[in-house]
C-alpha cells in the first residue's frame, strides 16, 4: 500500500479514528494497531513489477518472534547473575542469544538481498580467470522493508544484551515496535529506547502535534508525487533507459534531476511516515536534514538517512573500535562502516554498481577524516612534494579503473586521473570556513560527488552505468535538444533545488506557521487540491518509493 494513494487515505483514516477511539485502552489499541500493520504490510503496493507476495508477512512474524525471545533470554541470565552472581555459564547463554539473533536477522537479510549479488560476482570472477561456470538463475523476490525492519529488531537484542535496555515482557508492544505500518517499510529506522516507552503511556493529541502531523503529510506528498515520481515520468527514466541515445549535458541534467528525484522520494516518505505518527501520538527521529547543504561528506552522511548512518556508527563503528586505536584502525574501521552503508543499498540486478557506489564514499568519508585531523605543513609548495608519490598513485590507480572497469580510453581515463588529483588538492587545501565563498565552494563540490556518484546508484545494470560514463566525459557540444525538457519541468527542477538549498526555517518553521494560522476550511482547501493534483500527475498510476528497493 502506498502513501499518495485512495487505498491508503481508505486505510488510515478509520485507523486514525479506530485508534483514538482506544486511546485509554492500552490492550485493545495495542492489537489493533499491530493487525492494521500487518494489514498494511500484506496489501502492498499496487506497482509493477509486483512486489513480494502477501506471504512474506511470516517473515516480519520469524524476526519478531526470534528478537522477542532472544531478549526475554538475556534478560533471564541476567537475573540470575544478579541471584547467584555472574557465572561462565550465564555470559555464554547472553552471548549466545545474541549470537542466534545476529544470525537469523543478518541471514534472512543476506540471503533474499545478496544472494543474487555473490552470484553474480562469482560468475564475474569466473569468466575473468577463463573458468566456465554457467551460474545457476536464482531470482529471489526482496521482501520490502526487510533492510528496515531487521536493522530495528535486530539493535533491540543488541541493547539488551548491552544492558543499556530492558527486555520488553509484552509481546504485543515488542511486535508493534517492530511493524508500526508508518515506518514499517522504509524506515525511519527507530530505536527501541525510543519507541517502546511511547507504548506504555497513554497517547496525547494536541493541536500543535495535528497541525505538524498535517503539515509534514502535506510536504512529503507534494515531494513524493511532483519532484519524485512526475520528474521520474518526464525525464530520468527514459535517459537512464537507454543514455546512448543522449548528449553528455543532456546525461548531467538526468543525474541532477535523480538527485533531487531520490532526495524528494525518500525525504517525502519519511515525512508522511513521522507526520502519521505524530496524527497517531507517537514520535519518530528525523531522517533527513538538508543533505545536499553539506559542505563534505562527513557531514553529508550525518543529514541523508541519518538513522541508518547511527545505526551502523553505534552496532559497528564503535563496536569495532571507533577512533581509540590505531590510526591505520580508525581509517579501516571507518571504511568498513561506510563500505557498508553503500552496500546496504544494493538492489538486485546492479550487480558492481554498488560495490563502486560504496568504496567511492567509504574513500571519500576516509579522506574527510584524515584531511580535518592532519597536521597542516608550513608551506603548500612543501606539501606538495611530501604528497607527490601518493599523489602520483591516486592519479594511476583512478587512470588504472577508469579504463579497466569502466572501458573508459586510456586519454579519457588518464584525464579522470589528473582531474582526481586536482580535486584532491583543492578540497585540501581550501578552507571550509573563514569566507562563505570558501564554504559555497565546499557545498557545490560536495553536491557534486554526490551526484556524479549517483551514476551507479540508478542504473539498472554494470553496463548502463558504463554507458552513462562514457557519454558524459564523451563532452559533446550538442548541448541540450529543444523539447526534451519542458519549461514545466525545467522549472520544477529549479524550484525544487532552490528548496534545497533555502534556510530550513523558511519552509519548516514558516509553513508551518502558515498551516497554523490558517483556518480549517482552507485546510481543506489545500489538501483537496493537493489530492486532486496527485491525481492528475498520476495518471499512470503510482509508483513504488525507490527505498523499497533495499
Amino acid at each position: 500500500m502506498l502513501f499518495p494513494t485512495f487505498d491508503f487515505l481508505l486505510f488510515v483514516i478509520p485507523v486514525l479514528a479506530v485508534a483514538w477511539m482506544l486511546a485509554h485502552r492500552p490492550w485493545p489499541r495495542t492489537v489493533f494497531l499491530l493487525l492494521a500493520s500487518y494489514f498494511f504490510y500484506a496489501a502492498g503496493p499496487h506497482t509493477e513489477p509486483p512486489p513480494a507476495p502477501w506471504y512474506y508477512v511470516g517473515l516480519l512474524v520469524l524476526s519478531t518472534v526470534l528478537d522477542y525471545a532472544c531478549g526475554l533470554g538475556i534478560a533471564v541470565q541476567d537475573a540470575r547473575a544478579k541471584r547467584n552472581g555472574p557465572s561462565p555459564g550465564t555470559t555464554r547463554v547472553r552471548n549466545a542469544m545474541l549470537g542466534i539473533s545476529l544470525v537469523g536477522n543478518l541471514g534472512l537479510l543476506g540471503y533474499f538481498k545478496y544472494t543474487d549479488f555473490f552470484v553474480r560476482t562469482a560468475a564475474d570472477l569466473t569468466d575473468a580467470l577463463g573458468i566456465e561456470w554457467a551460474a545457476p538463475s536464482i531470482k529471489l523476490l526482496l521482501p520490502v522493508g526487510i533492510s528496515f525492519y531487521t536493522f530495528q529488531s535486530l539493535s533491540y537484542t543488541i541493547d539488551v544484551w548491552r544492558g543499556r535496555l530492558t527486555a520488553e515482557r509484552s509481546f504485543l508492544k515488542f511486535a508493534l515496535f517492530v511493524t508500526f505500518f508508518p515506518q514499517l517499510v522504509a524506515g525511519p529506522i527507530v530505536r527501541a529506547d525510543e519507541f517502546l516507552p511511547q507504548l506504555h503511556r497513554p497517547p496525547r493529541l494536541t493541536a500543535a502535534r495535528m497541525e505538524e502531523g498535517l503539515f509534514l503529510v502535506l510536504k512529503g506528498l507534494v515531494k513524493k508525487v511532483l519532484l519524485g515520481d512526475w520528474i521520474a515520468a518526464q525525464l530520468t527514466d527514459m535517459i537512464f533507459a537507454s543514455p546512448e541515445n543522449y548528449t553528455s549535458a543532456e546525461l548531467l541534467f538526468a543525474l541532477y534531476a535523480f538527485t533531487l528525484q531520490l532526495y524528494a522520494d525518500f525525504s517525502g516518505y519519511s515525512d508522511i511516515a513521522i507526520g502519521v505518527a505524530k496524527l497517531m501520538g507517537y514520535e519518530m527521529p528525523e531522517n533527513f536534514d538538508r543533505p545536499y547543504q553539506a559542505k563534505n561528506l562527513g557531514e553529508f552522511w550525518r543529514r541523508w538517512h541519518m538513522t541508518l548512518s547511527t545505526w551502523l556508527r553505534d552496532y559497528l563503528f564503535f563496536p569495532l573500535g571507533g577512533s581509540k586505536g590505531s590510526a591505520a584502525r580508525t581509517y579501516f574501521n571507518l571504511w568498513l562502516t561506510m563500505f557498508l552503508v553503500g552496500m546496504w543499498h544494493y538492489s538486485q540486478g546492479t550487480s558492481w554498481n554498488f560495490v563502486i557506489y560504496a568504496n567511492l564514499h567509504a574513500s571519500a568519508m576516509v579522506f574527510n577524516r584524515w584531511n580535518r585531523i592532519r597536521v597542516r605543513g608550513p608551506s603548500r609548495l612543501a606539501e606538495l612534494v611530501r604528497w607527490a608519490p601518493g599523489l602520483a598513485a591516486l592519479g594511476g590507480a583512478i587512470a588504472w579503473l577508469s579504463h579497466g572497469v569502466l572501458d573508459l580510453p586510456w586519454a579519457t581515463a588518464s584525464g579522470m586521473g589528473g582531474f582526481a588529483v586536482v580535486m584532491f588538492l583543492v578540497v585540501a587545501w581550501l578552507p571550509e570556513t573563514g569566507t562563505l565563498g570558501n564554504a559555497a565552494l565546499h557545498v557545490i563540490l560536495t553536491f557534486h560527488f554526490t551526484v556524479l556518484s549517483r551514476v551507479f546508484f540508478r542504473a539498472e545494470s554494470f553496463e548502463v552505468a558504463k554507458r552513462m560514463c562514457g557519454g558524459i566525459l564523451a563532452f559533446d557540444m550538442h548541448g541540450v535538444r529543444p523539447g526534451l525538457i519542458s519549461f514545466w519541468v525545467g522549472l520544477v527542477l529549479a524550484v525544487g533545488c532552490a528548496y534545497h538549498f533555502t534556510p530550513r526555517r523558511w519552509v519548516d518553521d514558516y509553513g508551518l506557521a502558515a498551516v497554523r494560522r490558517a483556518p480549517g476550511w482552507a485546510l481543506g482547501l489545500v489538501f483537496a487540491a493537493v489530492c486532486l493534483g496527485i491525481m492528475l500527475l498520476l495518471g499512470g498510476g503510482p509508483r513504488a518509493f525507490i527505498y523499497f528497493q533495499f
